[in-house]
């Protein structure tokens, strides 16, 4: 068994479940079968467990604008797909990510650089977009920083979004985060982007589950 593999999946899963910062290292040791010096063996404190978890995520991390490729609007569902994936699996950093940033700013200043990156790339894709007719060009009434910003939130916030909301009695919520995400970026597509639009959702499934 590869011990420093079995604390990282281990942990997720205790995280996922009570959250990060409702779990110790002794529940951690308990729930494994080992000694708290295995653990800080591996892990020195917390924080380096944390730092592990999400180097796991950014290796995970969705390529936003491929090169060499044809890309058309087929690849922001897939590439959302594939993201909500990864944020299934890790559930419990994008629900407390908030607390996570303030609490240890030194272990997720690599979140906050790769997101960096991938606001820059959103904007290369988007401009792709633009120049091959799939999106209305920009305008003084088009803002696609914004555009680009409210799907940044919507994808990276949607646990917490359906954490707290009544899930009961609020139809929003059943919803996938695709279809929210489809519903943000309709407006402005072109023609050539709402029929591509079309086909996409014909072969594809949008309820995407979580």
């Amino acid at each position: 068994m590869n011990t420093k593999s079995e604390i990282i999946k281990r942990s997720v899963t205790l995280f996922n479940k009570k959250g990060f910062f409702n779990v110790s290292i002794k529940d951690i040791t308990e729930a494994m079968g080992i000694s708290p010096g295995n653990f800080t063996y591996h892990f020195k404190r917390k924080e380096y467990l944390l730092s592990a978890i999400q180097e796991e995520i950014l290796g995970n991390d969705i390529e936003i604008k491929p090169g060499n490729t044809y890309v058309t609007l087929f690849h922001f569902e897939e590439m959302f797909k594939k993201f909500y994936i990864i944020q299934k699996r890790y559930r419990f950093f994008f629900l407390e990510i908030s607390y996570l940033m303030a609490e240890y700013p030194g272990v997720m200043r690599g979140y906050t650089m790769a997101t960096s990156k991938r606001l820059e790339d959103a904007r290369n894709l988007v401009n792709h977009f633009i120049t091959s007719g799939r999106l209305i060009p920009e305008s003084s009434r088009i803002d696609y920083t914004v555009v680009i910003q409210t799907l940044w939130m919507t994808s990276t916030f949607w646990s917490a979004r359906i954490s707290i909301m009544d899930q009961k009695n609020n139809p929003v919520n059943e919803n996938s985060p695709m279809q929210n995400l489809w519903g943000i970026l309709l407006p402005y597509l072109t023609e050539k982007g709402y029929e591509e639009y079309v086909e996409i959702t014909k072969y594809t499934t949008t309820k995407t589950q979580y």
